[in-house]
C-alpha cells in the first residue's frame, strides 16, 4: 500500500469568520485525528487551493511515482469525514492511485475537480 497525503484547504469556507473556525480548518483537525491510526494516510494543511466556489477543497496526493492525484471540492466537514478517510485509503490501495468506482464515496465521485497525472 502506498502513502497518500491528504491536503486540506484550511481557509475554505471562512467567509467573515476567523480562519481558526473555518470549515476547512475544522475538517483538517478532524481528519488529522481520524488518520492518526492510518499509516498510509498523512494529513497536511494548505492555506489556499484557489477553488473558493467549491469549498471545502482537498487534494488526495499520491506520494509514490507513477500514481495519479485528485483535487476534490465540496466536502462537508460534518458529514464526509469517514468517507474522506475511506477515499484516501482507496487511493493508497489502488495500483496507480485511481480507485475503482465502487471504492469512491459519493462526495468523491461528485466533487472531483481535476485528476493529475503522475510526475
Amino acid at each position: 500500500m502506498a502513502l497518500v497525503c491528504l491536503q486540506v484547504c484550511v481557509q475554505c469556507g471562512a467567509g467573515d469568520d476567523p480562519p481558526a473556525t473555518a470549515p476547512g480548518r475544522r475538517l483538517y483537525e478532524a481528519l488529522r485525528a481520524g488518520a492518526a491510526e492510518l499509516p498510509e494516510v498523512k494529513v497536511r494543511p494548505v492555506d489556499c487551493l484557489a477553488v473558493c466556489d467549491r469549498a471545502v477543497t482537498l487534494v488526495f496526493r499520491a506520494e509514490s511515482p507513477g500514481r495519479w492525484s485528485y483535487l476534490v471540492g465540496g466536502a462537508d466537514p460534518a458529514a464526509d469525514l469517514a468517507d474522506i478517510l475511506a477515499a484516501a485509503r482507496a487511493v493508497a490501495a489502488s495500483e496507480h492511485g485511481v480507485p475503482a468506482m465502487a471504492d469512491r464515496p459519493a462526495f468523491f465521485r461528485e466533487g472531483v475537480i481535476a485528476r493529475f497525472p503522475p510526475i
